[in-house]
């Protein structure tokens, strides 16, 4: 084929749980087209299940199929192109070795994507599926996707995101973890509702009021079909009664039966008990009379923003406005003062944006900042001794909307600090941390503890923060005409910190406002 043909073509090829999928599609005219499309079945998910690694035996057969998909690549002239993995390989113990051979075998650099980074972007492709089509309706929304090994869930206000959580059982993982007591009792059914409901027991979701649920997943085609629903504009909208109903048929058939019953293989039959079964529990959750089912998959994002330029900037803008909704919804319910951590987060920002020649940090290190002072006050919600541990703890175990685990550590460091505090890299904990991550933690750190010195009393004295780059120095103008003995101690406690970081020293300069 003459790659001439095929102008503005990319590939994406998608190492799943239980198949390697590979797509190639095309600009035509500001639509993408799929030109080709590849499916192997490979039951990764099992083996790294049960065995927590991938087999030799496994890897030789991944590869070949690989250098299959590569083939077919070349003929199409295919230079853009991403391979990502998901559950299967994030859990492989040996993920290192299979990712080096899959690079010297088959010359592909593979992504492992986080299981936020993952979702994240299918949240986004069922968002514009559905905007599209006109049919998102108000009220809070729960988002799903189901996968092999994992639950994601997100809730959505109508605006923005409010709340994520994902949960490292799917329906894959759920068959293998209880299948072999199916054998043993005659009410199974019950034994995975009770299990799904203690995995599933998320109080934070229970604040808010869910009219509207989207669930979407490797078996949703199926279930669809089984309730007897057509599909519009690509979109599936079941009633529950009839989940329910559907549900109810096969709670107490064994897979044999199932598969007998609707004409589908044994192993499909597993996986619909499984993930019918966490549908349910997730539906009991919200009001919902419909469960819409947008078909979207992870290939969808990845290849419009190879393909869209525009997509990917504006993809980074809807993680941050998402993440920074969700950030601030943690923060109020720790009880975190609003107006001290809004004025911390713009006072940091404008430090970081001015000190950007200097520091040569990008987009996402500014958003774990930015996230570090939201969250920073969280700590004194569940103590007063040890209120910065505390923070610490709290934001390092939090999902944050689109924010992978890497960050959230990051943004935890960051919070840690205060004007008594700094950084020690001779600690335990940062001697085995990469050089690069402590050289960012250092730099969000020296400028978080500056911006929250402004606000040390929490009662918002310094109004119209400013900064400039003057020589060996970084004035920060403010006006006031408040007491800020308090501020300004703060700062100049914070001012050697910074300093051997930056090599500027911080001068603090308010103005009085004529009254």
């Amino acid at each position: 084929m003459n790659r001439r043909k095929y102008p503005k073509a990319a590939a994406v090829i998608d190492i799943g749980s239980s198949e390697l999928k590979l797509r190639i599609a095309q600009l035509r005219k500001g639509e993408i087209c799929d030109l080709d499309q590849l499916v192997y079945p490979l039951p990764l998910g099992h083996e790294v299940f049960t065995e927590r690694k991938i087999s030799f035996e496994c890897i030789r057969e991944m590869s070949r199929a690989l250098s299959g998909f590569t083939a077919l690549m070349k003929e199409y002239g295919i230079t853009q192109y991403r391979a990502v993995a998901t559950t299967a390989f994030r859990e492989a113990e040996n993920r290192a070795f299979v990712l080096d051979q899959l690079k010297v075998q088959n010359n592909l650099n593979v992504e492992v994507l986080e299981d936020d980074e993952e979702k994240t972007l299918i949240y986004s492709e069922i968002l514009t599926s559905l905007k599209s089509a006109g049919i998102l309706e108000p009220g809070g929304t729960l988002l799903s996707f189901i996968g092999s090994g994992t639950i994601g869930a997100a809730v959505y206000d109508g605006s923005a995101m409010i709340y994520s959580q994902n949960i490292p059982t799917g329906a894959l993982k759920l068959h293998d973890m209880l299948g072999s007591m199916q054998e043993q009792t005659d009410d199974f059914g019950t034994v995975v509702e009770e299990y799904l409901e203690n995995t599933l027991e998320c109080e934070s979701l229970l604040r808010y009021d869910i009219q509207n649920i989207i669930l979407t997943g490797n078996e949703m085609e199926l279930i669809a079909q089984l309730c007897g629903t057509d599909s519009q504009k690509s979109i599936h909208a079941i009633p529950v009664k009839e989940i329910t109903k559907l549900y109810r048929r096969i709670r107490s058939l064994r897979p044999d039966k199932i598969a007998q019953r609707y004409n589908i293989s044994e192993p499909s039959a597993e996986l619909l008990y499984s993930a019918l079964s966490i549908y349910m529990q997730l539906i009991k959750k919200t009001s919902a009379k419909t469960v819409l089912s947008p078909r979207v998959d992870l290939w969808d994002a990845l290849m419009r923003q190879m393909l869209i330029p525009r997509q990917k900037s504006e993809y980074t803008e809807y993680v941050h406005t998402n993440a920074i909704s969700c950030a601030n919804h943690i923060a109020e319910n720790y009880h975190c003062n609003r107006g001290h951590t809004e004025l911390v987060r713009q006072a940091a920002c404008t430090m970081f944006d001015r000190l950007k020649p200097l520091h040569g940090l990008g987009a996402d290190q500014r958003l774990v900042l930015e996230l570090a002072a939201i969250l920073h006050e969280s700590g004194h919600y569940v103590s007063a001794k040890d209120h910065l541990g505390a923070s610490f703890d709290i934001i390092r175990h939090t999902d944050i909307y689109g924010i992978t685990s890497r960050d959230i550590l990051r943004a935890a460091y960051v919070a840690r600090y205060n004007e008594y505090t700094v950084p020690d890299f001779r600690d335990m904990e940062y001697i085995t941390m990469p050089e690069q991550s402590r050289t960012v933690i250092a730099k969000l750190a020296a400028i978080f503890r500056l911006a929250n010195a402004l606000d040390k009393s929490q009662k918002q004295k310094l109004k119209n923060i400013k900064v400039k780059l003057l020589d060996d120095q970084m004035v920060v103008s403010a006006q006031s005409n408040d007491n800020l003995f308090l501020e300004k101690w703060a700062f100049e406690q914070c001012s050697t910190f910074f300093k051997d970081v930056f090599g500027l020293y911080p001068i603090l300069k308010v103005k009085q406002t004529l009254i």
